[in-house]
């Protein structure tokens, strides 16, 4: 807190009056974050028509970049401490998860809406997908993070790659 209150350039009192404790701060912190990129990616989910699952992981990882990019650093790297936190605030896990599960929600929807025969896929395979999905994006922003060399067209090639390795075998 004190880091934050020095940073703020308020006072610990200014500060203390919006927040009674850091819980409180980071909940607030990630709340704000996840709001921010659902209004940015929530729009992305609802394209018709739905890009194809290679071109719609580009535009989310793009706009992930686009998000988190700050002046003096960057949400990636804070979006790894909100995770980490989580394990410990049950309170902060629960905004989390609701944010995780609608958000995989979303992309279930999409991905079924986007069969590349035209027809529907069913649940359970827009389902695993949307999980897939999740994962590689979260996996993008923990990569990002930590090694800063991954551009959202290799997530997109790559899966495309992937994809094709597949149908071969």
């Amino acid at each position: 807190m004190d880091d934050i209150i020095r940073r703020s350039g308020l006072s610990a009192g200014a500060v203390y009056s919006y927040f009674s404790s850091k819980d409180e701060l980071i909940l607030a912190a990630v709340t704000t974050s996840l709001s921010g990129l659902k209004a940015l990616i929530g729009p992305l989910l609802q394209a018709q028509p739905v890009p194809a699952p290679a071109r719609l992981l580009q535009q989310i990882a793009e706009t992930i970049d686009a998000f988190t990019v700050r002046e003096g650093y960057d949400l990636k790297r804070v979006a790894l401490l909100g995770w980490a936190e989580a394990q410990r605030n049950e309170e902060l896990r629960t905004v989390m998860g609701t944010f995780y599960r609608a958000f995989r929600e979303q992309l279930a929807q999409a991905l079924g809406d986007g069969s590349p025969t035209g027809h529907q896929a069913s649940d359970a395979t827009a389902k695993n997908a949307s999980k897939a999905m999740l994962t590689m994006i979260v996996g993008y922003v923990v990569q990002d993070a930590l090694l800063r060399d991954v551009e959202p067209e290799e997530l997109s090639s790559g899966l495309i790659a992937m994809s094709d390795q597949l149908r071969a075998t």
